[in-house]
């Protein structure tokens, strides 16, 4: 984990190094020239920005885009902050036969999963090539129900720390297609495979002995992508979808943003895992920190 957090922070160091900003600051005078507007005085002036749309496309729900902020298509850095919070178990199953149960229903997580990442877009989106960001992500979790509770024979205890700290590297890369789609796609490395396993029980280190399971080293790689529709400039509806590779559970998590449709910041995740899955509640918010 040590070696991990030092790789996190000289990546980081890396992305804001000197070079780096006089390269950004190089590149951001050359668009200024030659994007100019004329005020009546005869100065030249800066054109704003441009965004794609009014709301944060830096992210579809847990992981990020390559985009900065609404959708600026300039190189440069960038900063998100995102809180999430895992609400409970909706409904879930499992074939599992040490389980005194094969269904599980409304069975609270309480789980907190606050998450920076910077990152530095190295290819802005042209008409026929994607946007591609590099960066990292740091995540700290934060418990605040009982641990939960295997429902075996015995009622076995699952040891889950109340807090824990989670850091990747990633590169993403996003592309539009047409006005009101976009498309993401990406891979991470780092402690993401461990953050999806603390979302069910069925996933611990406990579950997996009763399964058998012996060699519960954790991924540290995972796929991620998915895809975001702009029905209105304001109002997104996302899907995502996040694979580890290697994990022996076999967890896929995917995330449905429906917020925007149900005037409220709630998605809906399915879990997948061997032997079973969970249909999970979430509160998300996302803010753009820089730019």
């Amino acid at each position: 984990m040590r070696n991990k957090l030092v790789l996190t922070i000289m990546l980081f160091a890396a992305m804001i190094s000197p070079s780096a900003f006089a390269a950004d600051s190089a590149s951001s005078s050359q668009d200024s020239a030659r994007s100019t507007q004329t005020d009546r005085g005869g100065r030249n002036l800066p054109k704003k920005k441009k965004s794609i749309t009014r709301t944060p496309l830096s992210g579809l729900v847990l992981m990020p885009t390559a985009y900065k902020s609404t959708g600026i298509n300039e190189l440069g850095l960038a900063l998100d902050i995102n809180a999430a919070y895992i609400i409970g178990r909706l409904y879930g199953r499992n074939d599992y036969d040490w389980t005194m149960e094969d269904k599980d229903y409304l069975d609270r997580i309480g789980l907190w999963l606050l998450s920076a990442d910077g990152k530095l877009l190295v290819q802005t989106e042209g008409k026929y090539r994607p946007a591609i960001a590099a960066g990292v992500q740091g995540i700290y979790s934060l418990r605040d129900s009982s641990n939960p509770t295997l429902k075996t024979n015995q009622d076995l205890k699952i040891n889950a720390k109340s807090t824990n700290g989670y850091a990747n590297m990633f590169v993403a890369m996003s592309k539009r297609l047409g006005r009101k789609f976009i498309i993401n796609a990406g891979y991470s490395d780092g402690d993401m495979p461990k953050m999806i396993n603390s979302l069910s029980e069925y996933l611990s280190v406990e579950a997996m002995a009763q399964n058998g399971i012996t060699d519960n080293r954790d991924a540290t790689g995972m796929i991620f992508g998915g895809m975001m529709w702009l029905p209105k400039p304001d109002s997104p509806i996302s899907v995502e979808f996040m694979i580890p590779q290697g994990s022996p559970m076999h967890p896929r998590l995917v995330n449905l943003h429906l917020g925007s449709m149900l005037k409220l910041n709630f998605e809906i995740s399915y879990l997948k895992f061997k032997g079973g899955w969970d249909l999970l509640g979430i509160f998300q918010f996302r803010y753009n920190y820089w730019p």
